[in-house]
């Protein structure tokens, strides 16, 4: 018998679901049986016909155009989990959501997995037409709450696991943003120097006809480069990076890379530590939305950010399958802190993993707060006193040939 979709009013409430009938009539007759007021009753066949076609018109599976930023899926999965929770059904959740979307790619995002869900497509199979703002994992959260019928619960938890991963992320950019700012002043402050500063001087010299000190020679012959060969500095500027970006692209590339991420002085450890805070944070909130733990590695080694620590948990996911304790699996990798490790065995041993795990992302999540904080106060009075020290040695190296005329003179 054909399905079809309903949409009614059950008292004050809105209900919405599918029930099987031979034809129209019959549908809602059901409905009403079922003690809901139809509003809306269409058979689910017809409902995917104008979905595929609305798409096709539009040329394609998700046609919106513009993109849609990681905060405002942050902020849609914030919204849905609180109206969820709120006794709305989904569709209804959804629009409300769309109405309150502020850029016209977000409203048409919206609108198009409301078109999706109104034809009876799962939640879980709408988001993952767009894998480009909704990832694997993201869908294996949201696909786990509806066959565990606790789809509100998993949205509190996915918003909670994206706001805090936002916030770390923040917070290690706002730190940086001032020592990167300086660094960027000094190099245009040094750029202006040898290329229109220090070049006004080199006639003056000339005139006095005497050799200059080594200090003020060498720096007129950088002056003098920076004029004539200023193609060649910025080459070799921006040459070597984007060599090292088009390398960072390819496998080996990008392995080497992140082992040297992790093993740079005075930032390797924070490197290390926000890859082990989103790592423990990820799998902690899908071990405690019940998502089987093969399964959890499996969607939680990418959010680390680092081919290298996703290596080694697919190490570990080798040993785990084979039978192997997940805390040894983990330590023997030499990749993961001793604490992770242990608390990964007391976790296993009280059944307490999710939990355990989520603990220790808050441990390093705080960490890392305190080093970035350490980091910004030992960089910015450094880059000052960097500047200030190179401004100095210009400065002395210009006025050098001029004490010495004034000493020789006198």
């Amino acid at each position: 018998m054909p399905t079809y979709v309903y949409r009614g009013l059950q008292g004050h409430a809105e209900r919405m679901g599918e029930v099987e009938s031979r034809d129209y009539r019959a549908a809602i007759t059901s409905v009403r049986r079922l003690g809901i007021l139809p509003l809306e009753v269409r058979e689910r066949r017809d409902l995917a016909a104008e979905a595929a076609e609305g798409r096709r018109r539009r040329g394609g599976v998700f046609s919106y155009s513009g993109s849609v930023s990681g905060h405002e899926v942050t902020w849609v999965t914030r919204q849905l989990a609180t109206l969820t929770q709120a006794g709305f059904p989904l569709v209804r959740a959804i629009g409300f959501v769309k109405r309150q979307a502020q850029k016209d790619s977000l409203y048409e995002l919206l609108d198009e997995v409301e078109q999706d869900l109104r034809a009876g497509v799962a939640f879980s199979d709408a988001l993952a037409k767009d894998p480009k703002h909704f990832n694997n994992l993201y869908i294996s959260m949201i696909r786990a709450g509806e066959v565990g019928g606790i789809l509100d619960t998993l949205l509190e938890r996915l918003a909670g696991m994206r706001e805090a991963d936002e916030s770390l992320r923040s917070k290690i950019k706002g730190a940086m943003t001032y020592p990167a700012l300086m660094l960027f002043a000094m190099i245009g402050a040094l750029l202006i120097l040898f290329t229109f500063v220090v070049p006004q001087f080199a006639g003056m010299f000339e005139e006095m006809g005497k050799t200059l000190p080594a200090p003020t020679q060498m720096l007129l012959d950088i002056g003098h480069f920076f004029q004539e060969y200023w193609w060649l500095a910025i080459g070799g500027v921006f040459g070597p990076v984007l060599g090292l970006y088009y390398w960072g692209k390819t496998d080996y590339g990008r392995v080497t890379l992140d082992l040297w991420k992790i093993r740079l002085p005075l930032v390797g450890g924070m490197i290390n530590q926000v890859a082990m805070a989103r790592f423990c944070r990820t799998l902690g909130t899908l071990l405690e939305s019940g998502v089987n733990l093969i399964v959890a590695l499996e969607g939680s080694k990418g959010v680390a950010g680092n081919e290298v620590i996703a290596d080694a948990i697919n190490v570990s996911m080798k040993d785990i399958r084979e039978g192997k304790k997940i805390g040894q699996t983990f330590a023997s990798t030499g990749m993961f802190p001793d604490m992770v490790c242990e608390m990964m065995t007391l976790g296993e041993e009280s059944g307490q993993l999710g939990p355990m795990l989520l603990k220790v992302a808050d441990i390093y999540e705080r960490q890392t707060d305190q080093l970035v904080k350490g980091i910004t106060s030992i960089l910015e009075p450094l880059m000052i006193l960097l500047m200030g020290v190179i401004v100095g040695m210009v400065v002395v190296a210009m006025l050098l040939p001029i004490f010495e005329m004034n000493v020789i003179g006198g």
